[in-house]
C-alpha cells in the first residue's frame, strides 16, 4: 500500500507547523507549590521512618521481663557419699522478675513523648519549609511585577524616543536628547534582559523545594492585594500556639518523663520464684519456693536524677527565653508591617497623583515649549520611579507577613492575596496523614 505525494505532503506540513507552534505557557498556583513541597521534600520525606523507629522503641519499652528456667544439680561426682550420683539433690525451677516503681508504663510514656517531640520538630521543619516555598515564590511574583514594569517603562520611553526623532528632524530636539532617549532605552531592555534571567534562575530555585526540575515557566498571584492587619494583641494571642513554643513544651513533657524513670529505676526489683527439688538419697520430693531482692544502700541513680532535674529547670528556663524572644520578633515584625502598610497607602494616596499631576503639567509645558526634553523625561521617569517603589514596598510587606506566619504558625491575613491564604489548611494534620496526601 502506497500513500500519495499529496497526502505524504499534508502530513509532513502538519508536524512542521505541530513543532514550530511555542510551547503553551504553564503557571503554577501556590496551593500546588506548598503541596508539592509537604509531599516531596526532600527534609520532610525523612519523618515517616522516624515514626516507625518510634513505634519499633514503644514495642520495646512494652515488653515484660521473660521468666527465668533454673536447673540446678548438687552434691554429685564428690567424695565420700557424695560419690556419682546416688545422693544428688537436682532442684528445677521458674522464677520471674517483677517490676517495681511502674517501670514498664514510665517507658511507655516517655517513648510516647519522644514520638510526640518528632512530630512537634516535624511541625517546625515544615513551617521552615513551607515559608521557603512560599519566600521564592513571592520573589517570583516580585520579579514578574517587575518585568510588567519594565515593559511599561520601556514601552514609555521607546514612544518618546519616536516622539523625539520626529521633532528632532524639525529642529525642536537636540540630538543630545535623542541619545539620551536612546540611551534609556537601552538601559531597560538591559534591565529586563537581567530580570528574566533572574526569573529563569528562581523558577528551578522554587522546583527544587520539591527535588524537580520546572515544569511552569510563570507564578499566579498579585502582590497589590494587600491583607488587612489583625489586631496586635490577637497576633499575641495566637503565638501561644506557636510551633517553636509547643516544641520546647513538649521537650518538657520527654525530660520529666526520663526524670521520673529515672526515679523508678533507682528502686530495687523483686523476684519470685518457684520450682521442685528431687533428693535421690532419700528418695522425696519437695517444692521450693523463692523470694528475693537486692538490698538498695544508695541509689545507683542519683546522679541521673540529679541530671534530669538540671535539664527539666534548664529547658524551663529556655521555654521562658524563647516566648521572650518571639514576642519581641512579634512585636517588630508587626511594626515594620504597619510602617509598610502606611508606606504605600501614602504612595498610592499622594506620591503617585502628584507625580501624575507633574507629568501632565510637563507634558502641557513641553508642548508649549516651556519645559525641553529633559524635564519631561525626568518628569515621567518620576512617575515610573513611584510605581517601583510601590512594587518593592508590596513585595517588602509580604515578606513581612510571612515572617509573621512563620513565627505564629498560623496565617495571619484576613483580606490577603490567595497566595498567602491558602496554607491554613496545612496546618494542624497529622505526620501520615499529611504525607500521604
Amino acid at each position: 500500500m502506497t500513500m500519495n505525494s499529496g497526502h505524504a505532503a499534508s502530513m509532513l506540513l502538519a508536524l512542521v507547523l505541530l513543532w514550530a507552534m511555542p510551547a503553551q505557557a504553564t503557571t503554577l498556583t501556590i496551593e500546588e507549590a506548598l503541596k508539592r513541597t509537604l509531599v516531596q521534600s526532600p527534609g520532610l520525606q525523612l519523618y515517616p521512618y522516624q515514626q516507625r523507629i518510634h513505634d519499633a522503641a514503644a514495642i520495646s519499652a512494652g515488653q515484660r521481663p521473660n521468666p527465668e528456667l533454673n536447673l540446678e544439680l548438687a552434691d554429685v561426682l564428690g567424695t565420700g557419699d557424695s560419690t556419682g550420683f546416688k545422693n544428688a539433690e537436682l532442684t528445677l525451677s521458674l522464677s520471674q522478675l517483677i517490676e517495681l516503681g511502674d517501670k514498664r508504663q514510665k517507658r511507655l510514656e516517655l517513648t510516647q513523648w519522644q514520638s510526640k517531640l518528632t512530630e512537634q520538630q516535624y511541625q517546625l521543619d515544615k513551617v521552615d519549609a513551607l515559608a521557603a516555598t512560599m519566600r521564592t515564590f513571592l520573589q517570583l511574583l516580585h520579579q514578574q511585577a517587575l518585568l510588567q514594569w519594565t515593559e511599561q517603562k520601556m514601552a514609555t520611553e521607546q514612544q518618546m524616543l519616536e516622539v523625539a526623532k520626529q521633532r528632532a528632524k524639525a529642529g525642536n530636539v537636540t540630538d543630545a536628547d535623542v541619545t539620551r532617549l536612546e540611551l534609556k532605552v537601552l538601559q531597560s531592555r538591559m534591565e529586563h534582559k537581567s530580570l528574566l534571567a533572574e526569573k529563569r534562575v528562581n523558577l528551578r530555585l522554587l522546583a527544587s523545594h520539591w527535588a524537580s526540575q520546572p515544569d511552569f515557566n510563570a507564578v499566579s498571584g498579585d502582590l497589590s492585594l494587600l491583607p488587612t492587619l489583625p489586631v496586635l494583641a490577637d497576633v499575641l494571642t495566637q503565638l501561644q500556639q506557636a510551633p517553636q513554643l509547643q516544641w520546647w513544651l513538649t521537650q518538657s513533657r520527654v525530660l520529666d518523663s526520663q526524670l521520673q524513670l529515672a526515679k523508678a529505676l533507682g528502686q530495687a526489683d523483686l523476684t519470685l520464684g518457684a520450682g521442685i527439688r528431687r533428693n535421690e538419697q532419700s528418695n522425696d520430693n519437695a517444692f521450693v519456693l523463692q523470694v528475693s531482692m537486692p538490698l538498695i544502700l544508695e541509689n545507683p541513680n542519683r546522679g541521673a536524677v540529679l541530671a534530669g532535674e538540671a535539664l527539666a529547670e534548664q529547658t524551663k528556663l529556655q521555654q521562658q527565653q524563647t516566648m521572650q524572644q518571639l514576642q519581641l520578633q512579634t512585636e517588630r515584625t508587626y511594626l515594620q508591617l504597619t510602617q509598610l502598610s502606611e508606606q504605600i497607602l501614602d504612595y498610592q494616596k499622594a506620591v503617585i497623583p502628584l507625580a501624575q499631576q507633574l507629568l501632565e503639567q510637563m507634558s502641557a509645558g513641553y508642548q508649549q515649549g516651556v519645559f525641553d526634553m529633559t524635564d519631561l523625561l525626568s518628569a515621567q521617569q518620576e512617575i515610573l520611579l513611584a510605581k517601583r517603589n510601590v512594587i518593592d514596598l508590596q513585595y517588602a510587606l509580604h515578606l513581612q507577613l510571612l515572617e509573621l506566619e512563620r513565627l505564629t504558625g498560623l496565617p495571619m491575613a484576613v483580606k490577603g492575596p490567595q497566595a498567602l491564604t491558602q496554607q491554613s489548611r496545612l496546618y494542624g494534620l497529622p505526620l501520615q496523614q499529611e504525607l500521604s496526601q
